[in-house]
């Protein structure tokens, strides 16, 4: 009887949960709000008080779903349960903002913390994923707990299957938009990871982490609290607009060696501390656009006979060592000097002064000229390491990004931080 009695009642339950998300799931306002509070009690593994689900959510399997009490949860977000045995939970006061997908794998569990806040159109995917309690997700995440296997060229991937490690965010950690974490990661607790960054392996405890790969430049402990403090202060009501900011404190003392290598370091912290601000959002936005590897913005020194990397995606390396290139020479200092476009398809083929360019393997580049009311500030440039023919779109659509960040970077107080105005040891 039993083997007949339980399938029966997994259809009916599935029927009943489809009834009513599809009745309830997209009537508007507080009478939307209130409905569904009462009546999805019945089809979770567990509805808290006072819990909010906005309209348009999806619920795949909410006998396996657990809301703790007073989470909310936006509209277009996603809750999915794959796996005969997987499951979600959503502890207490969780916020799950727009578009974000949880879905778990095989026998999956994905568990949220208290008081944690998910942001806009981030996807969680895989079989193992604990995120842990007071966390700041930002938007545009992506934490996938899988791979898959690939290792038999004359199989298809998706015949091979995947694998699974899974991925541990502690305690109070901050992820910036557009980070990705790849699986068999842990995120240590209080960590700050910076918008845009990869992390492909483990992160210590409070640690500030940034770039592809992720790598850590700063431990959260060793700063003074007042520092400490101020960022705390300055970011806790914006969940979204996501920062990372660090500062040195320079120590005078009697040798000169010990003052220059305070100094470099303090450059070092603050070209760091650039990849954080609003125009490191704007280089990110457009590399995916156009699916580049890189993006750079270089600006002009203050004797206008250099310009220095200010912002970069893929190339940060060029900013921590104070890269300087002159007027006229290589690939940014041509363009900046005759004010013209440039495409190279094959690097290789060019004088470049960087190193970098070629260390990193870059094969095509694209650069522009950045101006302002007839003034050129600098150069932005895209990069690939493959072999790339930009279409006649994407370099129209590249010059009108140049023109619009040309003239934001002369007007917007705050988009940028002018080079000339921080003390830099010279190069040797």
């Amino acid at each position: 009887m039993n083997a007949v009695k339980f399938p029966f009642i997994s259809q009916h339950f599935r029927w009943k949960e489809a009834v009513v998300t599809t009745l309830l799931g997209w009537v508007p306002l507080s009478v939307g709000r209130a409905l569904r509070r009462r009546t999805y009690s019945s089809i979770f593994a567990q509805f808290g008080n006072s819990v909010q689900i906005k309209t348009g959510v999806e619920l795949i399997h909410t006998s396996r779903i657990e809301i703790g009490n007073g989470v909310r949860i936006d509209r277009g977000v996603c809750l999915r349960n794959t796996g005969q045995n997987s499951r979600i939970r959503l502890r207490d006061f969780v916020k799950i903002d727009l578009g974000v997908i949880i879905k778990t794998h095989k026998s999956g569990d994905i568990e949220i913390g208290n008081n944690t806040y998910v942001g806009p159109y981030t996807c969680l995917s895989g079989n193992y994923i604990k995120i842990g309690r007071d966390c700041r997700i930002a938007s545009h995440l992506g934490i996938y707990a899988n791979n898959h296997n690939f290792g038999d060229p004359n199989r298809t991937i998706r015949g091979q299957g995947s694998s699974y490690k899974g991925i541990v965010i502690e305690d109070n950690c901050w992820l910036g938009s557009g980070v990705k974490v790849l699986d068999g990661v842990t995120v240590g607790q209080g960590s700050v990871i910076g918008a845009g960054a990869v992390v492909t392996k483990n992160i210590p405890p409070y640690s500030v982490a940034v770039g592809v790969p992720a790598r850590v430049i700063k431990n959260r402990r060793t700063q003074e609290q007042t520092t400490t403090s101020q960022v705390s202060k300055e970011n806790t009501d914006n969940d979204d607009n996501l920062t990372v900011c660090s500062d040195t404190n320079m120590v005078e003392t009697e040798n000169t060696h010990h003052k220059a290598q305070q100094l470099v370091q303090k450059d070092t912290d603050l070209r760091n501390s650039m990849l954080e601000t609003p125009l490191y959002q704007l280089l990110n936005g457009m590399r995916q656009i156009v699916n580049m590897d890189t993006a750079t913005v270089l600006l002009q020194t203050q004797d206008k006979e250099q310009l220095a990397v200010h912002t970069s995606i893929g190339l940060e390396d060029e900013i921590t060592a104070g890269i300087r290139i002159p007027l006229r020479q290589g690939f940014a200092g041509r363009i900046a000097a005759e004010c013209q476009l440039m495409i190279v398809e094959d690097l290789s083929t060019i004088e470049v002064v960087s190193p970098i360019l070629r260390n990193k393997g870059l094969h095509s580049m694209l650069g522009i000229p950045l101006q302002a009311e007839g003034e050129v500030l600098g150069v932005f440039h895209v990069g690939s390491y493959v072999s790339r023919k930009f279409t006649r779109d994407e370099v129209k659509l590249l010059e009108y990004f140049a023109n619009c960040l040309g003239f934001a970077i002369a007007h917007a107080e705050g988009l940028i931080i002018p080079l000339w105005k921080h003390q830099v040891v010279p190069q040797t």
